[in-house]
């Protein structure tokens, strides 16, 4: 305890100290959300319940029933994946190991140390043989061996099995997540978390709910992630398990309440949104001009869809299709649409252009510095103004005056750049993570926002804001971040 407290203090005193506090990386600045269900090890105190995963810990109340927030925003770590996870009876010592090193958490400072041993740590929890007899949850199984055999007669291994000595055995399986069980009757319930996959292509909010899909990687469990953060629990809407929505890379979503558009590498399929199942599908053969869907937009019963070949207009549930100027956008990236008012907005791998509804009337924006020049990646209105990312950098419009404002932001980025925009900041992908341009400021400014800020990855394909928080998608989950953050220094 007197060794926390001097490192404790260290750190304290540094943290007034330093004279480049954008250096420091804040509690709770960042928490990731990945695919947590791939489960090393579990470990248990009075309180609380851990299972070190492929991506991170995450911890169960035991309490209150309920998921915590992961411990993957935590500074300190330099590898993600958790070998092995201990704790005290008490809850005030928690240790990890990685492949590389051990650790030791500072609830005070959401971060982790390195130690060169592992203290004595007094917890009466006994692991179990990974073939203890259990009662599997309905239309499930168990298999001999210590195996864990889901409805759709797919196997994944029991990885650990936890006795916290308080009449509850907690579960750790390879590639189903956590679960639990009385240790009396042993019926197991599953407790899912976190995400299936780890890529976030697409991320769309509806009714509090945050929809988030991607590439399928090399997860055994694909399709849509459902996270609700007032509850911070997930739910899912799995692809591959039967042949209305088999398992595919999902490149964008978007809702009109009541039902999900899902645009994938093979159409369009429609999700009805009350019973969370797929009840339609629209591809070349019912008149998409092609089947990989880049992006989507739905208004009333319309739905546009921008492909990798040209832009396609459907009306009445998949009923009609219109190509819209196919003699100029055949064979075109459609990479994002914004409706505003009567106007289609397109970026495209030919630049930026706005489409009357009424008129059929085409023109192509280009501003007086040409930075909205070539591929144009993302289009996000706010307000009376349209932001355009390139990879020159972002534009913005004033779409009653028709004045412009550029920002140079270069990147290297192939075929991605997400945007998103409010009343003070414009934050889009950079090559080594996310830059946030302050333009509503006497003097505009942008600041870089990388791993070291809490991002699990350089690589972000998603940004959306949500009231304090922006989300961000990348290719190692999904990252809520405290953009507002009060204590930071930008």
């Amino acid at each position: 305890m007197i060794r926390k407290i001097i490192i404790s203090a260290v750190f304290f005193g540094f943290l007034f100290s330093s004279a480049d506090l954008k250096a420091i990386r804040l509690r709770d600045q960042a928490v990731t959300f990945a695919n947590f269900n791939f489960i090393n090890q579990v470990a248990s105190s009075m309180s609380h319940t851990y299972f070190a995963t492929t991506e991170g810990i995450i911890r169960y109340n035991k309490f209150e029933r309920r998921w915590e927030l992961p411990l993957t925003g935590s500074d300190g770590m330099t590898n993600e994946e958790i070998k092995r996870v201990w704790v005290d009876t008490f809850d005030d010592m928690l240790y990890a190991q990685t492949a590389f090193s051990l650790y030791e958490y500072d609830l005070t400072f959401d971060r982790w140390y390195p130690i060169d041993e592992l203290p004595e740590i007094n917890n009466d929890s006994r692991h179990l043989s990974r073939d203890e007899p259990l009662l599997p949850p309905f239309q499930f199984n168990f298999v001999g061996g210590g195996s864990l055999v889901d409805p759709f007669a797919r196997s994944f291994p029991i990885s650990d099995i936890l006795n916290d000595n308080s009449g509850r055995l907690w579960i750790g399986t390879w590639g189903y997540g956590p679960a639990t069980a009385p240790s009396t009757s042993a019926l197991v319930e599953l407790i899912p978390y976190g995400l299936l996959q780890n890529r976030v292509n697409a991320i769309y909010l509806d009714d509090s709910l945050v929809w988030v899909a991607g590439a399928i990687g090399n997860s055994p469990r694909t399709g849509i992630s459902v996270y609700n953060p007032e509850a911070n629990s997930f739910f899912y809407v799995e692809s591959g398990v039967s042949s209305f929505f088999p398992a595919g890379d999902i490149n964008c979503l978007d809702g009109n309440g009541a039902f999900v558009y899902i645009g994938t590498e093979y159409g369009v399929y429609i999700l009805d949104r009350e019973r969370l199942s797929v009840t339609d599908r629209i591809d070349r053969r019912r008149g998409l001009i092609d089947d990989n869907v880049i992006s989507l937009k739905c208004k009333g019963d319309s739905l546009f869809v921008g492909t990798e070949a040209g832009l396609t207009m459907i009306s009445g549930n998949g009923d009609s299709t219109k190509y819209i100027r196919p003699q100029y956008f055949f064979d075109r990236v459609i990479f994002d649409i914004e409706l505003v008012g009567d106007y289609l907005w397109l970026g495209t791998s030919i630049g930026a252009y706005r489409y009357s509804l009424k008129t059929d009337r085409l023109q192509k924006f280009e501003d007086p510095e040409l930075i909205i020049t070539g591929e144009i990646y993302s289009i996000e209105p706010y307000e009376n103004s349209l932001w355009f990312a390139s990879n020159e950098g972002v534009v913005r419009l004033d779409t009653e005056t028709g004045a412009t404002e550029s920002f140079r932001e270069f990147t290297r980025a192939l075929q991605s750049r997400a945007l998103a925009v409010n009343d003070r900041i414009c934050a889009i992908a950079s090559d080594k993570g996310m830059t946030f341009i302050f333009y509503n400021r006497e003097k505009p400014f942008s600041r870089e926002f990388t791993i070291d800020d809490g991002l699990p990855s350089n690589y972000v394909y998603e940004l959306v804001l949500d009231g304090d928080f922006l989300w961000v998608g990348t290719d190692k989950g999904l990252t809520r971040f405290w953009w507002s953050n009060p204590n930071r220094v930008d």
